[in-house]
């Protein structure tokens, strides 16, 4: 088979819109793929262009319609569609995110099936290791962890589920990939202001807003593992061509996409001021949250490295750099999600 004929079969991203996904399938078109972007958001409010070749289908995978619609003829679905949003987001919209998150799963893999698509790849989440009981912690120590209290943690748990039991009971093969603090040029405010964002863009706007002292939102020394944007596309597009291969080293197999070095969140302020503070001494506040979140996040990468290759290739100080020139020179513009 040549390498044409090998990418004849189409792709589908699930939130093709959305922050990660434009960027995965503009990847993929430019190496040749042909991609199929499903989203209930268009490209257009998302500040988008996507070139002609790469087709859009405009709706919300909770309809069974737009799911049986949008998986026909499809070969690969690359499923990142998801309500997701800020620690306030989450704790505010908890039933939405709970229902919609399980209703996309709900239609999507019996379309799937009924379209005889030959595999799945499935972006769940850090949060799925909310509970962890050792750190770093690596993929089959989920099976030891309890159960997420996050409401998004466990409906992206759930997505898991959905996944082994659609191969089990279907013999429809998948991939999960399970993203850390995602973070870059791009990601809009999904709540009631321009700083309830995740932690580094909000805190990246709260310095160049002029905000003194620095407020600090949650567990000061709560860890995160942070994955500049570029990186993780380009683990997700490396991903995908060992799956679109069916390398039996990725099919029905877990990934944990994150660095090894995890920073604690009150380093974090102070990094991002000592960069783009007005020269002042650091000092901070700090705000409570009612968030459900997770105080250490600490990720082992070695599987995903070791299977595919992959190391991160931003640093935390240049992905804060460029985030923070993305954030200054959209201010008070439209805002696109890609950089």
């Amino acid at each position: 088979m040549s390498q044409l004929d090998f990418k004849n079969g189409k792709v589908l991203i699930t939130g093709g819109a959305g922050y990660v996904g434009c960027r995965l399938a503009l990847m993929l078109h430019g190496k040749g793929y042909r991609v199929t972007v499903v989203d209930k958001v268009t490209p257009k409010e998302r500040g988008i262009t996507f070139p002609a070749a790469i087709e859009f289908k405009h709706g919300d995978l909770r309809d069974a319609h737009i799911a049986k619609e949008a998986v026909s003829g499809i070969d690969t679905i690359v499923h990142l569609a998801a309500n997701i949003g800020s620690l306030t987001y989450m704790h505010n919209h908890q039933a939405e995110i709970l229902q919609e998150n399980s209703a996309i799963d709900a239609t999507l893999y019996p379309a799937a099936v009924e379209a005889c698509v030959k595999r799945i790849i499935y972006s769940s989440s850090s949060m799925v290791f909310q509970r962890a009981l050792k750190f770093p912690y690596v993929e089959k120590d989920l099976s030891e962890v309890l159960l997420p209290t996050n409401v998004y943690g466990m409906s992206k748990l759930v997505g898991e589920y959905f996944c082994c039991a659609y191969f089990e009971q279907f013999k429809l093969p998948y991939v999960i990939l399970r993203y850390h603090n995602i973070y870059g040029p791009g990601e809009d405010s999904k709540g009631e202001g321009p700083g309830d964002l995740h932690v580094i863009p909000a805190l990246i706007e709260k310095v160049v807003n002029g905000q003194y002292p620095l407020e600090i939102l949650g567990d000061l020394h709560a860890t995160r593992p942070f994955t500049y944007v570029d990186d993780a596309v380009l683990a997700t597009f490396m991903i995908f061509e060992k799956a679109f291969a069916d390398d039996p080293n990725v099919i029905n197999n877990d990934f944990n996409i994150g660095p090894k070095e995890a920073t604690k969140i009150l380093n974090l302020a102070q990094l991002i001021w000592e960069l783009l503070g007005d020269g002042r001494p650091f000092q901070y506040s700090t705000k409570d949250t009612k968030a459900i979140t997770a105080i250490r996040r600490e990720v082992d990468p070695r599987k995903i490295s070791s299977v595919i290759g992959w190391q991160p290739k931003v640093s935390l100080k240049d992905g804060i750099l460029k985030t923070a020139e993305w954030i200054k020179s959209r201010k008070d513009k439209p805002r696109s999600v890609l950089s």
